[in-house]
């Protein structure tokens, strides 16, 4: 089995649909993948804004890659759930109506889903579940919350889980490290990267100590996006007990400076990746 890690899509966003469909032609017509072996798991940040108009487009190209045979795999990010200064409840409840078949497999409701090929298990989380009211809505880092927590706890330990490869994505950088890439001192964005610097610490996935310490040693994958590093965060993981981390980065390049887009497939059966990479239009 071999997973296409796609992440922060963020269509909607400055002709990033375009790139993505871009994405979904080299999937399917120009350099396609056996569908039969493969799966596609986007980490969040579909799309840039909470909006219809957004939530269209971006189900025309997920529907494709599914249409071609490729089962697709996504959860949510903050973006998804409302843009980049907050999110809140009535926009995750559209989102979660528009890609419910997307977000849960065979009916399921609620996080974390389950998805069960081969000896593979894929369980999705919500990394924004428990921040979509109050003051954490604002500038949401990640939240998964005490009773999401809990169920992968349970879900973990079931039997339906017994031997299988455990994979679990979500959107929101689970590791701290990921933190430490600083940008350039002379990009001509003094005061952003001054901010950016400083609150660093303060924005990271709120319980990441408690999801690492849940999952350590019960997982073999752990793929993510959000912070568009792109980053094989392995070294941090193996802490864990967890063999590959991975930070899908944003697939169409919605971090400024980028030359390429890329993705990345992971073959879980010898546990390596290697990268597709793509021209940006124009």
């Amino acid at each position: 089995m071999k997973i296409i890690h796609l992440s922060d899509t963020h269509i909607g966003h400055k002709g990033l649909g375009e790139r993505f469909g871009m994405i979904v032609d080299d999937l399917t017509r120009r350099h396609p993948l056996n569908p039969a072996n493969h799966l596609v798991v986007h980490t969040g940040d579909l799309i840039h804004r909470a909006s219809a108009d957004n939530r269209n487009e971006a189900r025309a190209l997920l529907d494709r890659l599914r249409g071609f045979g490729y089962p697709v795999l996504l959860c949510p990010g903050n973006h998804d759930y409302g843009d980049s200064l907050s999110v809140g409840a009535q926009a995750a409840r559209d989102f979660q109506a528009a890609f419910g078949d997307y977000l849960f497999q065979d009916g399921q409701e609620g996080f974390p889903s389950l998805y069960l090929r081969g000896d593979c298990a894929f369980i999705g989380l919500d990394s924004s579940a428990a921040e979509l009211r109050g003051p954490s809505r604002l500038l949401a880092e990640g939240f998964l919350g005490v009773a999401q927590l809990s169920r992968l706890n349970a879900l973990l330990d079931s039997d339906q889980l017994l031997g299988k490869k455990i994979v679990i994505f979500l959107h929101h950088h689970p590791f701290s490290f990921g933190y430490s890439v600083s940008p350039d001192v002379g990009d001509g964005r003094l005061f952003f990267n001054l901010f950016a610097g400083l609150t660093r610490p303060f924005r990271r996935l709120k319980d990441a100590h408690s999801f690492a310490r849940l999952v350590r040693d019960r997982a073999r994958v752990l793929l993510f996006g959000h912070m568009h590093h792109g980053l094989d965060c392995s070294g941090e993981a193996m802490k864990y007990g967890i063999p590959l981390a991975l930070d899908g980065g944003s697939s169409t390049c919605a971090e400024a400076g980028e030359d390429r887009m890329r993705y990345r497939i992971i073959d879980l059966r010898i546990m390596t990746r290697e990268t597709r990479f793509l021209p940006l239009p124009g």
